[in-house]
């Protein structure tokens, strides 16, 4: 399978522009041979500001996204602000190159600052894409390793990331991709933004090494992944029984 991660600019701004650059990524991608897309968080509708309304998850974003997609001939895995029953929420759209839409993923992680804004997601999603079962993260998400493990002992084989933490560092988000590929043995798709100072996006293998990785500036990145194989992080040596505290109910 043959992915493609987007390094986007920055300062785009709503609407047809945005849009515009994200057909020309996907465009990019498929001329590259990609089979599948991803994009940063908020990649169809800019971050959430005071009076953004955001867009239901079959309005007028997620049909140009699909028009995007059949156009291109490309899966997408893209983020924008969705609302829904009176809430906000940071949410990943996936359709195959045909335009259907396939899953509709919530960011289920949020930042303190964040929760006068936006709701969090209550599942986690797994997206079946050719012969790879793809697991969705979003952002913040990332600091969370219990998701990316969660998303592998259900069945994912692949990780797309949808980057969204402006102005991450290369010393921060680098470690943190990389060990959730190998602590998980799957490859990993991260976009990103072509931010100053500011980790690039990328691709890894099931070990953690690079496949792709983006320059200084905007752009798009491919990489070939092998099928799925056997997978070596020793997931079946793990001890549960140990590990209760993790999964003990909220209070």
């Amino acid at each position: 399978m043959r992915v493609a991660a987007w390094q986007a600019p920055i300062g785009l701004g709503r609407g047809a522009d945005r849009l515009l650059a994200l057909e020309g990524a996907a465009l990019a991608a498929a001329g590259a041979g990609a089979s599948l897309l991803v994009a940063p968080e908020f990649a169809l509708s800019g971050p959430p500001g005071p009076t953004e309304p955001g867009s239901a998850s079959d309005g007028p974003e997620a049909c140009a996204l699909a028009e995007i997609a059949r156009g291109a001939g490309i899966a997408i895995a893209a983020g924008y602000l969705e609302a829904c029953s009176g809430r906000l929420y940071s949410a990943a759209l996936v359709v195959d190159r045909d335009g259907r839409a396939l899953a509709n993923y919530r960011r289920t992680h949020l930042r303190s600052a964040e929760r006068e804004r936006l709701s969090a997601g209550a599942w986690l999603s797994i997206v079946p894409l050719g012969e790879r079962r793809c697991g969705l993260v979003i952002g913040y998400d990332l600091r969370f390793p219990e998701v990316a493990r969660a998303l592998v002992l259900a069945g994912a084989d692949l990780l797309l990331v949808l980057g969204g933490q402006p102005g991450e560092p290369e010393a921060t988000l680098g470690p943190l991709v990389a060990a959730r590929a190998i602590e998980n043995g799957v490859p990993l798709v991260l976009a990103a933004r072509a931010e100053a100072a500011a980790a690039p996006a990328r691709i890894l293998g099931a070990r953690g090494e690079l496949s792709a990785v983006g320059g200084a500036g905007p752009g798009t990145i491919v990489a070939d992944l092998p099928l799925a194989l056997a997978n070596e992080a020793g997931l079946a040596d793990r001890r549960p029984r140990l590990y209760r505290q993790l999964v003990a109910e909220e209070t």
